[in-house]
């Protein structure tokens, strides 16, 4: 049978569905970087705006019952584009235990940022999140046998310099804490991404966030018996809301992937400081002190060092 007489007998049911597929999630040769830069401007954007939510929260409900409506919630969009693009498939694995290692520290690292965000202004949490890359770099030597080199160590010690500009070591009182508890969440994040990068090498990017979601609204669901505080009408539909929302952030910052490398897309995610000075300022009235503004840029220089030609070797 000819190639063409094949074609002809595909339903038109099945074309429209390989359509849907392809316009939700690109075959990975379609690249396209601007295309990829202005999706993932859109995902940081909302995330950003989200966090300034979950600051808002945080303020009034425990932070387990935060993420548990953040990541239960997510579920359902992530489902719906698998269903819509015939990916169920992508959910089959065979490291259930890494999967269940993986949410154990991705749920802590959101905890412990979600605590950072309540005490602390939202500039100076995103600015400590920024040293994940850097604490990659530290664990890979011990922990995967590579080679890190000067470049690389030279961008840690500027980077961790840049924190405590942050920081300010020596102050006291609820600031203090909040920034130990976004650095103690930025460490445990570099071990999280080390996590994530053997996952992907088996399982699909999909189906990572998808049993990340679900182990760890398995995980948090007990804890909710022990610190549940019951919202209002308004502030029940503000915590679902928050939780689809965080479902549609998470497929649109993983979808410029399927148009360029992760690296080309790295600097973009440093767009989420700006949105954090923002809405720092104009929702809590957090303007961004001088530290704040130097150490950020001394982090951020940092990791960009590494991803351009600081990584492991």
């Amino acid at each position: 049978m000819e190639a063409s007489d094949t074609a002809g007998g595909v339903s038109s049911g099945s074309r429209g569905r390989d359509a849907i597929r392809t316009s939700i999630v690109p075959e990975p040769d379609q690249r396209n970087l601007r295309k990829a830069v202005l999706i993932m401007l859109l995902g940081i954007a909302l995330f950003s705006i989200l966090n300034g939510v979950v600051k808002d929260q945080a303020a009034r409900f425990p932070v387990n019952q935060i993420v548990f409506f953040r990541n239960a919630f997510a579920l359902p969009p992530l489902i719906v584009v698998l269903v819509m693009t015939g990916s169920l498939h992508r959910l089959r694995t065979r490291r259930l235990h890494r999967h269940l290692t993986h949410a154990l520290t991705m749920t802590a690292m959101l905890m412990l940022s979600f605590i950072g965000f309540r005490l602390i202004p939202l500039a100076e949490a995103t600015a400590i999140s920024f040293v994940r890359p850097l604490v990659v770099i530290l664990l890979a030597a011990p922990l995967l046998g590579e080679k890190v080199s000067l470049l690389s160590w030279i961008a840690v010690l500027a980077g961790f310099a840049g924190v405590l500009v942050v920081v300010q070591p020596g102050g006291t009182g609820l600031a203090q804490g909040g920034a130990l508890f976004s650095l103690a969440a930025a460490c445990i994040g570099g071990l999280n991404m080390l996590q994530l990068r053997a996952l992907s090498m088996t399982d699909h990017t999909a189906g990572v966030a998808v049993w990340f979601l679900a182990l760890s609204s398995l995980l948090l669901l007990p804890t909710l018996f022990f610190s549940w505080e019951t919202p209002s009408v308004a502030d029940l539909a503000g915590l679902i809301a928050m939780g689809l929302a965080s479902g549609l952030c998470q497929y649109l910052i993983m979808r410029p992937l399927a148009y360029a490398g992760a690296a080309a897309l790295a600097p973009v995610q440093y767009t989420s400081l700006l949105w954090s000075i923002a809405i720092g300022w104009l929702w809590f009235g957090d303007a961004p002190t001088l530290e704040v503004l130097l150490g950020s840029a001394m982090v951020v220089g940092a990791t960009m060092l590494v991803l351009r030609g600081g990584r492991p070797a």
